[in-house]
């Protein structure tokens, strides 16, 4: 299932299949109506006012959104939808795909670090990622965030 245009905004989440060395795990944006409505259902999610899991379409990644990590032509893969799921431990953080869909799973301390960085979205920052609490970092648990070009 691909993404249809709605009032939901813009959301791309991909995966590079060349170069993930230097560019691991998924990356993510959104323009400024999906962060917003990201950022409303986080919130939901962590009041406990929506039922889990949230799922948002996902557009199919665009040479546009490749430019702002550069990672030359690396052909990169898009997911088909995002998921987003409560955990009950407040610093759990796991990122999993299953035929296309990527769930992200985060306790409530986590969700809100998810939602400050979509709002970073929003005001141009990025080129950081979230990834699971521990000395060692899982590069495909990585989750990068990047702006998206006007």
């Amino acid at each position: 299932m691909r993404a249809k245009r709605s009032d939901g905004g813009l959301l791309y989440v991909w995966t590079y299949l060349e170069n993930r060395r230097n560019f691991p795990g998924w990356h993510l944006t959104a323009d400024d109506a999906a962060c917003a409505r990201l950022s409303r259902t986080i919130q939901g999610l962590s009041a406990g006012s929506l039922s889990e899991p949230q799922v948002f379409p996902v557009w199919p990644v665009t040479p546009a959104v490749l430019a702002v990590p550069n990672n030359g032509r690396a052909k990169a893969r898009s997911a088909t939808e995002l998921r987003v799921a409560l955990a009950q431990e407040p610093r759990h953080f796991s990122l999993e795909e299953r035929d296309g869909v990527l769930t992200i799973k985060a306790g409530s301390e986590r969700l809100e670090e998810l939602r400050k960085n979509l709002i970073g979205i929003i005001q141009k920052r990025g080129d950081h990622s979230m990834f699971p609490d521990g000395k060692r970092i899982l590069h495909d648990q990585s989750l990068w965030f990047w702006w998206l070009l006007s």
